[in-house]
């Protein structure tokens, strides 16, 4: 019944992304563990959070069901991973079978090994597509239909151009195979210079900011507690007419809650930012988004507790 209240292209999409993951659910199963999860999630937020009951329950809601999302898509992202690193070992496998005397469609069946994953259930179909009658251009193009991988995409459509412009097949995996190593080579280099960027920024976000967050928070409600009980004489403030002295007007739950934002929202920023600069995808920074945001929040928490500990006694009531 659900279903029925969400747009057509948002469950096609949703359909999409589960072939891709693997799953066999349907897309009104997910959406409806989805939804409970997140109506779960979202009364234990506005239980826990009574006073802003309904902030609470709409955050946690949110968050949550976005979050059941991103792991999807992350789900997605590690079949997509996981064939692109296994791609070149299949290819040269195939190619050494049909230098051994197999006709193409013999050869990818037995290159189908278990260890391949859900390549080795899209090259079997290609196969069985071959065995069946049709051309192995017709049955190449259907191995990416299920994984969901530019590289795969991209390498099946290179060599159905090789094998329409007359090129020796086993010439054409042997050497597709090369370049997709050498692509990885050089995305390993990278990834290797540019991890001192991800250390900073996740550092930055998980420590550095909630320990200033706390740091200032304390600070703001000492400097509030010490206007509200200083007795400055009017001679002196009439002599600093650009200085004013009294209370400032910002609660302690102001601060306490603003902090709880932007450490939520620098977190989330963050472990985007490190997908960028992992994989070079925002969507790979989903599974960070967590740890992130747990770390950050608890040491804000704790640099609250450490710091009203060592100097709450020397603050006025």
């Amino acid at each position: 019944m659900l279903e029925k209240l969400l747009p057509h292209a948002y469950l096609e999409k949703i359909e999409e992304m589960l072939v891709y993951s693997g799953s066999k659910k349907e897309p009104e199963s997910f959406i409806e563990k989805a939804v409970l999860v997140s109506l779960a999630a979202g009364l234990g937020s506005a239980l826990l959070f009574s006073s802003f009951f309904l902030i609470a329950f709409g955050a946690a809601f949110i968050f949550v069901f976005l979050m059941m999302h991103g792991f999807l898509i992350l789900a997605v992202e590690k079949r997509s991973h996981f064939v692109e690193s296994i791609l070149p070992d299949a290819l040269q496998l195939m190619a050494a079978n049909i230098k051994s005397g197999f006709i193409p469609s013999r050869a990818m069946l037995l290159s189908a090994r278990k260890e391949f994953g859900p390549l080795s259930d899209a090259i079997k179909q290609a196969g069985k597509e071959m065995m069946t009658g049709k051309s192995l251009q017709e049955a190449l193009s259907t191995i990416p239909k299920t994984i969901k991988s530019t590289v795969l995409d991209n390498t099946i459509s290179l060599i159905i151009r090789g094998v329409r412009s007359g090129g020796q097949l086993v010439a054409l995996f042997e050497e597709t195979a090369i370049d997709i190593r050498r692509k990885e080579s050089i995305k390993k280099e990278v990834k290797a210079n540019i991890l001192m960027y991800g250390i900073f920024i996740g550092f930055a976000g998980c420590v550095g900011a909630p320990a200033l967050y706390a740091l200032s928070s304390y600070l703001v409600t000492t400097i509030s507690r010490l206007g509200s009980v200083a007795q400055v004489p009017d001679e002196f403030q009439s002599r600093l007419p650009l200085m004013k002295f009294g209370q400032i007007d910002i609660s302690g739950d102001f601060l306490f809650w603003f902090s709880i934002a932007a450490i939520v929202i620098t977190t989330l920023f963050g472990g985007l930012i490190i997908g960028i600069i992992d994989s070079g995808k925002e969507r790979s920074g989903i599974k960070y988004m967590p740890i992130m945001m747990l770390i950050g929040l608890a040491v804000f928490l704790i640099g609250r507790i450490v710091v009203t500990s060592m100097f709450g006694t020397l603050i006025p009531e």
